[in-house]
């Protein structure tokens, strides 16, 4: 063979060498894909919006795509549940409500604050973070869109009873309660159906500066047997049983007929969540000027509120941390967390938030105020299984005065504590 074909022969090689290496380093600029799962996939206005913000960081960051898995509320819980399981987690989850807790628990999330901004970090209301918290006090997850519950009041059936002003404390809520309560109107409701009622007795326990539960000396225990939760249990109790301010049908009834009923004219008073509004603006236009909204009642431990976002984590299974930080970053940080959470209807959980256009709206501003007094269902791991076998029936048991307070707060600490051994 020729000197001549030899070299010709390594020139080939050489080209043949670089062109493969170049489509490799192209390939691996490309080669990073996140995986986000996000319940929705339904609302346009929405759904837009997640699409507007990945068509715009995949053209910034063109070594990365983002690939959205949509699933129904649903299904979203198990579907989580089992891609973990099954070693197949994505790299970005959403998470409903108190959901993050039990995954917390598992180690199934990673450290959010080894990958976003502490900038990111900061810009949120603490109490935010009060479902993905770990008894580390290591942060595994953002808050996402939120809600908050709150009073809604009748104006007109004020106006008639010769009140002016929504009431601030417990003693008012319950004199302004017998005054608006008569044949036809309840003073006060709540939703206390089915799955519902923990959401609406919490907040009395934390407005008496009580709670469920705490972490002590390693374990859950219950604290139904402190001062503070028995006096929170009492008045509960005496709103429905001695005031007679709430009716017990309410054990019937969820929050869409909590708001039928207070259209109507049949309640003066209702604690109901923030998406509320909207319903009743959007079909109701006779009622306009007639309603208003204000913060929860303060009780002996001040003002407090059920509040809490939905959350968003990066998976520990996830092998590409980094991107799925780098992606939260830009989705937070360029205005599309705010414009998603305005679409949704809800609200940011961010300091900044309050201060917005939109949060000035005179229905919605309590419960975007309230947020920073905001509490979610405690963090216990074990706390699903307790509220469903044996917490809400109590309380229906409570309303309807077949069990003493006395007797609930004894049998839920025992209960509480039996399910976390």
């Amino acid at each position: 063979m020729s000197r001549k074909i030899v070299i010709l022969c390594l020139t080939s090689l050489l080209i043949l060498v670089s062109i493969a290496t170049s489509v490799f380093v192209e390939e691996s600029k490309a080669a990073t894909e996140i995986t986000f799962q996000y319940i929705g996939g339904t609302v346009p206005n929405v759904d837009g919006v997640i699409n507007e913000a990945i068509d715009k960081f995949q053209q910034e960051n063109p070594g990365i795509t983002v690939k959205t898995i949509y699933v129904d509320w649903g299904n979203a819980h198990s579907q989580f549940m089992n891609s973990i399981m099954a070693g197949m987690a994505p790299d970005i989850g959403m998470l409903a409500g108190t959901w993050a807790v039990e995954f917390v628990e598992t180690g199934a999330l990673a450290d959010i604050e080894k990958y976003v901004s502490k900038g990111l970090i900061d810009s949120f209301i603490p109490s935010g973070f009060s479902a993905m918290t770990g008894t580390d006090g290591k942060k595994y997850g953002l808050p996402w869109d939120g809600c908050t519950w709150g009073l809604f009041y009748r104006t007109d059936l004020f106006e008639k009873a010769g009140l002016t002003q929504p009431p601030k404390t417990w003693e008012e809520l319950v004199e302004f309660g017998k005054k608006l309560t008569n044949e036809k109107t309840s003073g006060l409701v709540f939703p206390a159906a089915g799955w519902e009622p923990d959401d609406y007795f919490l907040p009395f326990l934390w407005q008496a500066g009580a709670n469920v539960c705490e972490f002590k000396d390693g374990k859950w225990v219950g604290t139904f047997n402190k001062p503070e939760a028995k006096v929170a249990v009492q008045y509960y109790y005496d709103l429905v049983n001695k005031h007679k301010i709430t009716p017990k049908t309410i054990t019937g009834m969820d929050w869409e007929a909590c708001k039928n009923t207070f259209v109507a004219g049949d309640a003066a008073m209702m604690v109901n969540g923030m998406w509320v509004i909207g319903a009743i603006k959007g079909s109701n236009p006779e009622l306009d000027g007639k309603w208003a909204t204000a913060m929860m009642p303060a009780g002996p431990g001040g003002i407090a509120a059920l509040s809490y976002p939905n959350t968003m984590h990066i998976t520990q299974q996830s092998k590409n941390k980094e991107a799925a930080g780098k992606f939260l970053d830009f989705f937070y940080s360029k205005g599309y967390y705010d414009k998603f959470c305005i679409q949704s209807g809800v609200f940011a959980f961010t300091k900044d938030f309050a201060k917005s256009d939109y949060a000035q709206d005179k229905l919605l501003k309590p419960f975007v105020e309230l947020a920073q007094y905001g509490k979610n269902r405690p963090s216990a791991p074990k706390y699903e299984q307790f509220r469903q076998l044996f917490f809400n029936a109590a309380i229906q048991k409570l309303i309807a005065n077949n069990i003493t307070p006395d007797d609930f707060c004894e049998q839920m600490n025992k209960a509480f504590n039996d399910v976390h051994k």
